[in-house]
């Protein structure tokens, strides 16, 4: 399977990355390295010992994301690009949901164009608010108390909502 990995040299991702070379399938790496490094992509072909493609843009660069669903043909998304710092969403809120969720919505019309119909999105325990007690489940009702969160929370919905709309795709919250 080709897997496209946005924020693949992140933490998250850059493991997710080794574990889904090491399962056997291609990844594809699209990173603008804004929280992370080039270097982590010489780490993951060297624990991994495979290649990765990577793809150095934003998500926010509509034409970037359009040219990478392109020229791959990719099977899945696994979604982990994104501004993460809640003090930093508080002090600027409009960069990021012009990033998070101006970037996501740019992924979901290149896979609409592309025909691309399974997606993992990375959310955040931060949906979950105030109200409710560790450890968080799905079940719980969702809040946010802070751009960032609002922003994860925003995404959530309109891959619930996209997903039920082409009713053959499959995403993971």
């Amino acid at each position: 399977m080709k897997v496209l990995v946005t924020g693949g040299a992140g933490y998250i991702g850059s493991h997710t990355c080794v574990e889904l070379l090491a399962q056997g399938h291609e990844v594809i790496i699209f990173d603008n390295f804004y929280n992370s490094s080039p270097d982590v992509i010489e780490k993951i072909e060297e624990i991994s010992g495979k290649s990765v493609k990577l793809i150095e843009a934003d998500m926010c660069d509509a034409a970037a994301v359009d040219k990478a669903f392109a020229e791959n043909e990719i099977d899945c998304i696994i979604h982990f690009a994104g501004l993460k710092a809640v003090g930093e969403s508080v002090a600027k809120p409009v960069f990021y949901y012009d990033t998070n969720i101006g970037g996501t919505i740019n992924i979901v019309k290149a896979m609409q164009k592309y025909g691309v119909k399974k997606l993992v999105f990375s959310s955040s325990a931060t949906v979950y608010g105030m109200n409710n007690v560790a450890p968080y489940n799905e079940t719980m009702p969702t809040s946010a108390t802070n751009p960032y969160g609002w922003t994860k929370l925003m995404i959530e919905q309109i891959l619930t909502d996209t997903a039920k709309a082409q009713g053959d795709w499959h995403i993971a919250l």
